[in-house]
């Protein structure tokens, strides 16, 4: 399975990514529309991941005054498991080789997954939209 990403240029792809993360975070995991969808308030760069043509992944990063956060980080349920997330993850990752300060708030249940990328947990436990969240920083 090949695991094409890409930074999104058309609003045909900024839709798809839209798409996804609907799928995964306000049907998946009863997020808030007015929480998720943010999009108008921010600047951010946005990335869609496709398999076999079909958009599967997708995730964004935006500068802060803390550095660079990426976020969104989104794989509809019949991808996961097959590397998507990584991929992602591996390709953003690379995409800012030279920024400093990377971190990203990850869900409690997937915090293993970013530590296995190069994430290092910062402080305490905090709650967003009612979810378990950890301040993690990219070490490399």
């Amino acid at each position: 399975m090949e695991i094409d990403i890409k930074i999104i240029e058309t609003d045909d792809d900024y839709q798809s990514c839209l798409f996804i993360r609907k799928q995964v975070f306000i049907i998946g995991q009863n997020i808030p529309v007015e929480i998720e969808l943010d999009d108008d308030k921010i600047d951010a760069t946005y990335f869609l991941a496709n398999v076999s043509g079909d958009p599967v992944g997708t995730a964004r990063y935006r500068k802060t005054d803390f550095g660079i956060k990426l976020e969104r980080f989104a794989v509809l349920e019949n991808a996961r498991n097959f590397g998507v997330g990584k991929a992602l993850v591996l390709f953003i990752i690379n995409y800012l080789k030279n920024e400093k300060n990377i971190y990203l708030n990850a869900q409690k249940s997937v915090i293993d997954f970013y530590a296995k990328l190069g994430f290092d947990s910062r402080g305490d436990i905090f709650f967003e939209a009612e979810i378990p969240h950890q301040k993690m920083v990219f070490s490399g």
